[in-house]
């Protein structure tokens, strides 16, 4: 038989305020993207809580770039977009231009187009 019939697994969210969830496309991570300035890693596997990325605002959308295996970029209320090593838990990119806050992102090969709150769509080339 077909669809959902049973719960895989269950974690405790370190908050209550879930924005956006993004699988890692081969790797048993999940990016939840949460608006009290983080983003959790989830071992999907494993069940348990990876690590945390703080940033300064909200974040909105967390998106895994392209082909890398460890390069995490996320959109935030501030209007800065950031790429992250995941493997180190660093920022390796910040990408400024927004002056309002940022709603939503999407991410095609080496494209990011963002959008914010006052309508200003913006296409950024990552590498």
């Amino acid at each position: 038989s077909s669809g959902i019939n049973a719960e895989y697994g269950a974690a405790n969210a370190p908050s209550d305020s879930v924005e956006h969830i993004a699988f890692h496309p081969r790797r048993s991570v999940a990016a939840v993207s949460y608006v009290d300035n983080k983003v959790c890693l989830w071992d999907t596997a494993l069940q348990r809580l990876r690590t945390t990325l703080s940033h300064p605002d909200g974040v909105v959308k967390s998106s895994w770039a392209g082909d890398s295996d460890h390069h995490l970029v996320t959109c935030c209320l501030d209007g800065i977009v950031r790429v992250w090593d995941v493997d180190q838990n660093d920022i390796i990119a910040s990408v400024t231009g927004h002056h309002d806050q940022l709603l939503d992102m999407k991410i095609s090969e080496n494209l990011v187009v963002t959008a914010d709150d006052s309508g200003v769509v913006k296409v950024f080339r990552i590498s």
